[in-house]
């Protein structure tokens, strides 16, 4: 698929992933939407003034999705690309786990997913022309860590959601890519831990190249091909 002058959603885009996603798509000359709590940098709102749509609001709030759809429809009245990135994770034994923690992680990570998909929808259907949904999930999804069981339990969840959307979207013309990244140098990491492992993480900016590399060798002129799924590691395995 061809970026330029797609219309692109991301959520979760003021850091991280989603941040090195909307830079990227930027520079391949899309119009990116930025859904976020903090909103978008100030300096790549001034870079990009005409091709970024800043939207600020929670996706754990349904209203707040159904707002961000309303504002991309009397902007663009489509939505090509829908990237879900929003997430939460916070690490420990299932018994010490906050029970406050573990209604925020099944909020974000599976109903907010929801409420995106479910809302966008609309917006992407019944066009001649490749949509996609693009979700950044967790390496464990599918594989066990410790500390991790309810964090897993979101992520394996919503890697459930997508695969059985994608069958269900496929009649509509809409492809899902999802992606499970290892190890990745953001701020879902405590400070210490970041610190002490980031030279073993990769980048951002590396998961978002191959994410948009993946779109770009999907449906292109031919339109038979599509990449479903990426499992993206540190060459050194899992930390």
């Amino acid at each position: 698929m061809n970026l330029n002058n797609a219309v692109i959603l991301i959520t979760g885009a003021s850091k991280g992933i989603g941040l090195a996603m909307a830079e990227l798509c930027l520079q391949h000359n899309a119009f990116v939407c930025m859904f976020s709590r903090s909103g978008a940098p100030i300096e790549l709102i001034r870079q990009y003034k005409d091709r970024i749509v800043d939207i600020q609001g929670s996706i754990q709030h349904e209203d707040d999705i159904i707002r961000c759809i309303q504002t991309i429809k009397e902007r663009f009245g489509t939505i090509d690309i829908l990237i879900n990135n929003a997430g939460v994770a916070s690490f420990a034994s299932l018994w010490d786990i906050a029970s406050e923690d573990a209604h925020s992680m099944i909020q974000t990570n599976l109903l907010g997913l929801f409420y995106s998909v479910k809302h966008a929808f609309p917006l992407m259907k019944h066009e001649n022309k490749p949509k996609f949904v693009v979700t950044i999930h967790s390496i464990a999804a599918t594989t066990i860590f410790t500390q991790s069981s309810v964090y897993a339990a979101t992520k394996s969840g919503a890697l459930a959601m997508m695969k059985s959307f994608r069958i269900e979207a496929r009649p509509f013309g809409i492809s899902v890519i999802d992606v499970l990244p290892g190890a990745t140098a953001t701020e879902i990491w405590d400070k210490e831990f970041l610190q002490q492992n980031k030279h073993r993480m990769m980048k951002p900016e590396e998961i978002a190249q191959c994410v948009v590399s993946a779109l770009q060798l999907s449906r292109n002129e031919s339109d038979t091909l599509c990449i479903e799924e990426l499992v993206l590691r540190p060459w050194t395995g899992d930390l």
